[in-house]
């Protein structure tokens, strides 16, 4: 069981030993409710304060803003991400170099680099190149010429197509289809879907991840594409020749149709729709279930579908639990007016 004290916690997650003894021994982290005796757990609000009372955990990393807690402290200015420097500390299992499986296919012509792992069953094809410390997981396709960079982990039954370029340390998570085809067709002389060929391809930067049986398609001509550091949930479409920024934040169950552009740090919630050849700027955000069919400002907060500006839908969303009173009150005055120019047709008709 691998054990840190809390300086070296300290240490290694940013934050200082504010009470407590500093040699004391911690071997895991857990929340609140479920934390033991030689546990470290996370403060990060006022209620998890309140909830410490009932806590067996033996030291809490806390947010600098919250009041003292009543257990050996260290403080952070980030609780959030001190959780994940913890998890990071205290569970990533070293790597092991197995090499290539038996059961596995590797093309003479492909490449493979050194410390790269090959699970049985993957299927690697000619002019493949693989980095230093790659994991490829059993069942895993690579097309021909795919490139797949350094420290890359690419887990079970994910489908890469030939062509396509993978930075260094991503994550691409089962099931996942990266290059097939982009959904393109046109009227045939008959009136039938005749197929626009989809000679593009893919490429995809260093540090991102894709999540499970989430699909990227290769681009007609040119090439779709998938900026660093960004992150895409499961369940996500990404139609050909889109081109995603850096740093993206793109939750579950949304699409993103082809051509649209969307820029470095924006976020789409989940089930989140983008038409085709539209803009989402820089840092901007579509709500959950919204669908953005026309160019969304940088830095704007999108709601509703069609997606309007996030202040105008609250005012609107918050007028609907009353529109039966208004309905009511709008025949009330229908009503009268009613009354009142019968009662002046009257006044007419008697002059």
């Amino acid at each position: 069981m691998r054990q840190f004290t809390l300086a070296e916690i300290a240490d290694r997650i940013g934050g200082v030993v504010e009470s407590g003894d500093a040699a004391l021994k911690i071997a895991g982290v857990r929340p609140i409710e479920a934390a033991c005796p030689g546990d470290v757990t996370v403060v990060a609000n006022r209620g998890d304060v309140r909830a410490l009372q009932q806590t067996h955990a033996s030291a809490a990393v806390v947010a600098a803003r919250l009041p003292q807690v009543p257990l050996p402290t260290i403080r952070v200015p980030a609780p959030r991400l001190a959780l994940a420097q913890l998890l990071e500390l205290f569970y990533t299992q070293p790597r092991t170099v197995t090499g290539i499986d038996p059961h596995a296919f590797v093309a003479p012509e492909a490449r493979i680099g050194p410390d790269a792992n090959i699970g049985a069953g993957a299927y690697v094809a000619r002019d493949v190149e693989v980095g230093a410390r790659v994991d490829i997981y059993p069942g895993v396709y690579l097309g021909e010429g795919v490139q797949i960079g350094d420290d890359s982990i690419v887990f079970a039954n994910v489908s890469i197509y030939p062509g396509t370029v993978i930075g260094k340390r991503a994550r691409i998570h089962s099931g996942a289809v990266i290059g097939s085809d982009g959904f393109g067709f046109t009227a045939g002389s008959a009136g039938e879907l005749y197929k626009i060929p989809q000679v593009g391809g893919v490429e995809i930067g260093d540090d991102v991840e894709i999540g499970a049986n989430s699909t990227i398609d290769r681009a007609t001509m040119t090439v779709t594409k998938v900026g660093r550091g960004t992150k895409i949930d499961n369940l996500v479409q990404i139609g050909h020749n889109v081109e995603i920024g850096e740093h993206v934040c793109i939750v579950a169950q949304s699409g993103v149709a082809g051509s649209a552009r969307i820029g470095a740090r924006a976020v789409l919630g989940a089930g989140a729709g983008v038409v085709d050849h539209i803009t989402v700027g820089e840092r901007a955000r579509v709500a959950a279930r919204s669908g953005a069919h026309r160019d969304v400002p940088a830095a704007a907060t999108v709601m509703g579908t069609p997606a309007i500006l996030g202040n105008v839908f609250m005012r609107a969303f918050s007028l609907i639990p009353h529109l039966p009173d208004y309905r009511r009150r709008l025949k009330e005055l229908e009503a009268r007016c009613a009354r009142l120019e019968a009662k002046l047709n009257d006044r007419r008709t008697d002059e």
